[in-house]
């Protein structure tokens, strides 16, 4: 059998209940050749069985690949691994995919053949509710900076890109410190050796499964920040500007955690993050407000 156009990659933990529903949106697609690649990272109920059981009802060409947990990074890397496509989609085992999600991505792949990558918009869905759009992007001259210092601008459910290149920067990393943060360390990596192209349409749905705990904020904020000071420490021979580029953006970081923080009623770990923010970017505006907010008596979140 050739070789389908696209492989779809889903990592899937504990997702018995709601996989299919994302399975779904897969077999609804307009574009048919593709093969679709479960993993099952070490799930503890049956969502190898529900997933097998549907690719076979709905006649899917795939398999599900059981391994031991390796996180969502590993279980990424071993569909990739796995794939025979020279292309490869990504899909989060609870996000949901439009009809025309790969027709459209594909058409951009073959309007543009000099493309490495392709990322579309989305809507994030929490419960059901719209809560917003969002516009992945935009394309900056020096993506790879654009990243580093304004942000992540991509989503793994809505991005496709070459094989070849995923292989080329080494796939995902799988190192604990950067848990929760391993696709944004990826798309930097890709951006120094890909050509990037943003597609202006929202084909897919990312579902928003908040974690109130301070502790889950604190410890993502503590890998985005490990990934942040790798990249930095590997910036070639950074002059003074780049230098206040990067203290801004660690005051950003730390000025968003101790918003989530105060937002959650964490008064005391939103201040220690509204004084670190003051201490790396001490002239934005924006740090001594959130600063003052979190220091006041009271300063509870309304």
């Amino acid at each position: 059998m050739a070789a389908p156009r696209v492989s779809i990659v889903i990592p899937a933990w504990n997702a018995a209940a709601f996989i299919a529903k994302t399975l779904a949106t897969v077999a609804a697609q307009t574009f048919t050749d593709f093969e679709v690649i479960v993993v099952d990272d070490g799930s503890s109920d049956d969502t190898q069985l529900v997933a097998e059981r549907f690719l076979k009802d709905k006649g899917l060409r795939g398999r599900c690949i059981r391994q031991e947990n390796k996180k969502i990074a590993g279980a990424r890397n071993t569909g990739i691994r796995a794939a025979e496509a020279d292309l490869i989609s990504f899909l989060d085992h609870d996000d949901l995919w439009f009809p025309d999600k790969l027709a459209r991505t594909l058409a951009e792949f073959d309007s543009h053949p000099d493309a490495d990558l392709v990322c579309h918009d989305e809507n994030i869905v929490k419960d059901g509710a719209l809560v917003r759009v969002s516009h992945n992007g935009p394309l900056a001259e020096n993506m790879y900076e654009r990243l580093l210092f304004e942000g992540n601008a991509l989503s793994p459910s809505a991005v496709t890109v070459k094989r070849s290149k995923l292989l080329e920067a080494g796939l995902f990393r799988e190192d604990p410190e950067f848990n929760t943060v391993e696709d944004y360390d990826l798309w930097m990596r890709l951006a120094r050796i890909c050509r990037i192209r943003f597609l202006d349409a929202v084909l897919g749905e990312y579902q928003l499964v908040e974690s109130a705990a301070s502790n889950r904020i604190v410890y993502h904020n503590t890998n985005l920040e490990n990934l942040l000071r790798d990249h930095f420490k590997a910036f070639p021979s950074p002059n003074r500007g780049v230098r206040a580029r990067m203290r801004r953006r660690l005051g950003v970081m730390c000025r968003s955690a101790a918003q989530r923080l105060r937002a959650q009623g964490d008064l005391g770990g939103a201040r220690r993050y509204a004084l670190r923010a003051v201490a790396e970017c001490p002239w934005d505006p924006k740090n001594i407000a959130v600063a003052a907010l979190c220091l006041l008596p009271g300063g509870a979140a309304r």
